[in-house]
């Protein structure tokens, strides 16, 4: 304690606000939201790339052309829209978390119980160790995730070089050589989206440790402030950590479009290669 006891229930209570925001924020896994790439508008896009690739050497009519880049760009369309409602949706929910934390952090700073501090610090620790524990999990879920589709991939490639090895003319040995460097290609790609996810994800909670480790440090070096002043400090506080969570899911979602805009190349290219026919 502070020397002078005439003074601490006012700096107390801004401590105990700054900390039951910290303690408030959003965790870094954001579990509720499910992920782009789980949903029916990623893996309807994935499909029809697939498929596209597949016929890349078919002979195609040009009206048939047609249809499967209608087809792509609806698809395409139908992923950015729900990456767009992903967003939206994080976004929203983010605000709540924000408001939530300003809420209990105002009514903390109405109570003038002598324990908080020492029950706060409890908390804090509970809070460091769900931060770990969402970090952890959020962690091993995009790790499975991205394993899974490259295990895909790699079990599409052994086909692949089995049909090569059977294969009896040159030219059918090339073109299965040129499906299996695509998928090669894709397997780059998914794992260069997975570090960028792996390092967003790092990002966050990286960040979510400093703010409870700070909101802990100002516990102990706080100054006099009537509670109107701590509920204004509380505010602006709430605000910038609202704003950080944005930042980090607009990252998110940019990566997200950039996906999406390669695949939507990839079937557009697949597309090209049909050769014409009629």
């Amino acid at each position: 304690m502070h020397s002078s006891r005439r003074l601490r229930p006012l700096a107390s209570l801004s401590a105990v606000a700054l900390l039951a925001l910290a303690l408030l924020a959003p965790s870094a896994g954001a579990a509720s939201i499910p992920t782009l790439s789980s949903s029916a508008q990623y893996k309807a896009l994935v499909k029809l790339v697939d498929k596209l690739d597949g016929l890349a050497r078919t002979p195609t009519t040009a009206s048939q052309k047609a249809v499967y880049d209608g087809q792509l760009e609806n698809k395409h369309e139908a992923a950015v829209n729900k990456s767009t409602a992903l967003f939206a949706r994080a976004k929203k929910l983010a605000k709540a978390e924000a408001e939530r934390a300003f809420r209990a952090g105002a009514q903390t700073i109405r109570r003038t119980e002598s324990g908080e501090l020492a029950t706060l610090r409890e908390e804090y620790d509970t809070r460091m160790d769900r931060a770990a524990n969402n970090y952890d999990a959020e962690l091993g879920r995009i790790e499975d995730e991205f394993d899974a589709r490259v295990a895909t991939l790699r079990k599409e490639i052994k086909k692949l070089r089995n049909q090569k090895a059977n294969a009896k003319s040159a030219t059918e040995k090339t073109l299965i050589e040129e499906a299996i460097e695509r998928r090669t290609l894709r397997i780059a790609a998914d794992r260069k989206l997975e570090r960028e996810e792996i390092a967003d994800l790092k990002a966050g909670y990286r960040k979510e440790k400093e703010t409870i480790r700070a909101a802990k440090a100002s516990a102990t070096q706080v100054v006099q402030q009537d509670d109107d002043a701590a509920i204004e400090r509380l505010r602006n506080d709430h605000n910038r950590i609202y704003n950080a969570r944005v930042r980090t899911l607009q990252s998110k979602r940019a990566n997200q479009l950039s996906d999406l805009e390669g695949k939507l190349n990839a079937g557009r290219a697949a597309i090209e290669r049909m050769p014409v026919t009629g």
